[in-house]
């Protein structure tokens, strides 16, 4: 009884470890299906979960196994990739998230801690960058670059930090190549009359009148004597023609001072200015660009590196001007053309064998010769058994072919302007030729050659793209095939060669379909093989006779389609026309002079300044054209003529998009005044206010104005306010403000106009003042 308990209670145990182990195969299995589940729906970290269990439960499977670290991968890469996004899109809190999902299901992955790391470090910079900013607005290069040294000690490759170093250096770079100019936008209207006048004394009597410097070179001669008569030009105008005309030139050293000095090639390498330039070509060669610039502007100092196609000149600050419109109209991009070929080869044949080909030769032998040879007494001895037949074999034809070949060739080539493009479509056939040399102590020596020849089809095409968008195409086509083999004497394999070849010139639309054909290649090959007379018998010598012909019939077809890629672009024309100057000197513009009482304005120009000479000077000459000084002046000061106070406009007549104009309001007032307050308006959706500028009316007073002006973009309006120092009035003329637009939107009428303008006098009191009409002027796309 004993016995049997303990095998019962061992069969007992033996049947709840298998119920056991059954029963935990198959929660592995659930588990390990409901993880993949999981996976599938984009629940990484539940479905790892799962798998990691069905892989504790049954660790022996390694199913389970593989697929847990195959699935946890996949699902950390995923989550790296879309944290390594969001940290490069500045979304640092998802990307901290995201890391931190993949530490869960990896602790020690190292990606996601540098990323965490990275994360951090990244919104520290992003503080830094906007500090740096700000300075930047304030214009403090040094603050800034010391706030990017930050950044660039722990990131060197910060891409937002490397940007705003490239805009302070573009900024540092501009400031320091740009070259003072004269305040040309106060163009106060100036009259002339001089005759045979001392030009060291014209020059004192014009800076008196414009307030511009003018410092002499001692090589100027103070006893050139110079005659000028001219009415209502402004400043610059009026100084052009002043050294023009006595082989002077200048060099403005600010904005209100210009150096003069004579106009010969000694001082013009003593004080002309000189920049170095470097242009880096895309398309154009260097070598091809040092060309045109030593052709047309007469470089002589220019360096190129083939290498990294570029170009260093120095030159005067006008010719580099010159140049970059040169290389631009020079580097364009090459036309290109896409060639869609159709190659189409249509062969025929028709081949018939017919009858009966009879032997052409019957070989009879005698036999029982030892020797090779017979002897008379063999002949005598000769019998049928001793006579030997050759084989004699009759053979019936009766063969009929007929066959259709269709072989196309379908490429799409692209190709340059101008530049050759070729395809072969066919074989590299070797053809070995063997050289005997003979030698005295042995056997000659052989020695092979190889040369390669193509055959197949063989077309060239080389394109010429035109403005119009016609394509003119030189085609070459080569149909080549072997025809049969040939074995020299001396042991080497040659090969016949059929070929067909077309040679054209087309012009073509772009995407206009050209077909070229008609080389045909037609065979017709007749033979027969027949028994002499028997078979020449008509009608019956068909039965002793057989007959072979043979067709073949090959057409070549070539269908040429030109698509443009990219087409030449026609450059601008201020970039493809524009002036040059003179033989001997370089300008921009020519010399020319533009009358400022011409000038568009909407109402009366202001009072010009005239310069006179003294009566006994002037005696003899013809009075002066235009409105009279009120009073003449001998010194050289400011002749003008009262009048009530006046307002009005001075500006462009036209601008482009994207361009900025000026627009000036004069004041011509004949009372003194005490302040001056104006409002203007203009339209905010087609212009763009920039700046609003004090302008030249307290100078021309020689006071210190008070200047305040507020602007509301959104509405388009500017109010002004200009006083005197407390207790002082003004008297005279000006610029009361210098307003700059930007062009945003084209339209034919853009106006600007004044609203209202206010001037009081000392004891408070309104004065009348006459306002312009709205000023309006075209803008141009």
């Amino acid at each position: 009884m004993k016995k049997k308990a303990v095998r019962f209670s061992f069969r007992t145990l033996l049947r709840v470890a298998m119920m056991s182990l059954l029963l935990a195969g198959c929660a592995a299995q659930r588990a390990h299906r409901e993880g993949l589940q999981n996976m599938d729906m984009g629940q990484w970290e539940q479905g790892l979960a799962k798998l990691d269990e069905a892989t504790q439960k049954d660790p022996q499977n390694p199913v389970y196994r593989a697929d847990y670290l195959t699935h946890r991968d996949h699902a950390i890469n995923r989550l790296l990739a879309a944290a390594d996004g969001a940290r490069a899109a500045a979304k640092p809190d998802e990307a901290e998230a995201l890391y931190r999902r993949v530490l869960g299901l990896d602790r020690e992955n190292a990606r996601a801690l540098a990323g965490l790391r990275d994360t951090e470090r990244n919104q520290r910079h992003a503080a830094i960058l906007e500090e740096a900013r700000e300075l930047m607005k304030k214009e403090d290069a040094e603050g800034t670059q010391a706030k990017l040294r930050a950044i660039f000690s722990e990131n060197p490759n910060h891409a937002e930090a490397r940007a705003l170093v490239r805009a302070i250096d573009e900024k540092l770079v501009k400031d320091a190549m740009s070259a003072p100019r004269l305040a040309t936008r106060h163009k106060k209207p100036v009259t002339l009359q001089f005759r045979d006048a001392n030009i060291k004394m014209v020059f004192e009597a014009l800076s008196r009148t414009s307030g511009v410097n003018f410092i002499l070179d001692k090589d100027v001669r103070g006893d050139v004597k110079t005659t000028i008569f001219v009415q209502q030009v402004s400043v610059d105008d009026a100084i052009d023609l002043i050294l023009s005309q006595n082989q002077l030139a200048k060099k403005v050293l600010s904005e209100n001072t210009v150096f003069v000095y004579p106009n010969n090639p000694a001082k013009q390498k003593e004080y002309q200015d000189q920049i170095i330039k470097s242009f880096y070509l895309t398309n154009a060669d260097a070598k091809q660009a040092m060309n045109l610039l030593k052709t047309m502007l007469n470089t002589k100092v220019i360096f190129i590196d083939e290498k990294s196609n570029m170009l260093v000149m120095r030159e005067s600050p006008e010719a580099v001007r010159m140049a970059e419109k040169l290389l631009a109209s020079l580097d364009l991009p090459d036309p290109e053309v896409m060639m869609e070929v159709e190659v189409l080869e249509i062969k025929r044949s028709k081949l018939t064998e017919l009858g009966i080909k009879y032997p052409g030769q019957w070989t009879l032998s005698a036999s029982g010769a030892t020797s090779g040879t017979l002897t008379l007494k063999d002949l005598q001895d000769l019998n049928s058994s001793r006579i030997l037949s050759g084989p004699v074999n009759l053979t019936v034809d009766l063969k009929k072919e007929a066959g259709e070949t269709n072989v196309l060739a379908s490429p799409r080539i692209r190709a340059r302007n101008r530049e050759k493009a070729k395809i072969l479509i066919g074989d590299r056939v070797p053809v070995i030729t063997n050289t005997v040399t003979p030698t005295t102590t042995g056997a000659s020596v052989v020695t092979g050659n190889v040369q390669y020849v193509d055959v197949g089809l063989k077309l060239e095409v080389e394109p010429s793209i035109h403005l119009d968008n016609d394509v003119a195409i030189k085609v070459n086509l080569e149909v080549s095939t072997i025809v049969k083999e040939i074995n020299t004497a001396s042991g080497t394999l040659a090969y016949q060669i059929g070929t067909r070849t077309a040679s054209t010139l087309l012009r073509l639309r772009d995407g206009e379909t050209q077909i070229l054909a008609g080389l045909i290649s037609d065979e017709e090959r007749k033979s027969a093989t027949k028994i002499p007379g028997l078979g020449d018998i008509p009608i019956l010598g068909r039965l002793f006779s057989s007959h072979k012909n043979d067709d073949q019939k090959t057409e070549i077809v070539l269908s040429i389609t030109p698509r443009l890629v990219r087409n030449l672009d026609r450059p601008d024309a201020r970039i493809t026309e524009f002036w040059f100057g003179t033989e001997s000197a370089m300008r921009s513009a020519p010399l020319s002079v533009e009358s400022v009482a011409a000038a568009k304005t909407a109402a009366p120009a202001p009072a010009s300044t005239a310069v006179h000479l003294p009566p006994e000077t002037t005696a003899g000459l013809p009075p002066a054209t235009g409105p009279a000084p009120a009073r003449a002046v001998d010194d050289g000061e400011t002749a003008v003529r009262a009048a009530a106070p006046a307002i009005s406009w001075q500006g462009p007549a036209e601008a482009k998009v994207g361009e900025q104009f000026e627009v000036m309001l004069n004041l011509n007032n004949g009372d003194d005044f005490s302040k001056l307050a104006l409002q203007m308006s203009y339209d905010p959706s087609a212009l763009e206010l920039v700046a609003v500028d004090e302008g030249d009316l307290g100078m021309q007073s020689g006071q210190a104005m008070s200047f305040r002006q507020e602007s509301d973009a959104a509405t388009g309006k500017i109010r002004i306010e200009v006083a005197p120092p407390a207790g002082a009035t003004l008297h005279g003329e000006g610029a009361i403000a210098v307003v700059t637009f930007k062009a945003i939107a084209a339209t034919a009428k853009a106006p600007v106009s004044l609203q209202l303008a206010a001037l009081t006098d000392k004891a408070g009191k309104n004065l009348p003042a006459t306002l312009p009409a709205p000023y309006a002027f075209v803008l141009n796309p």
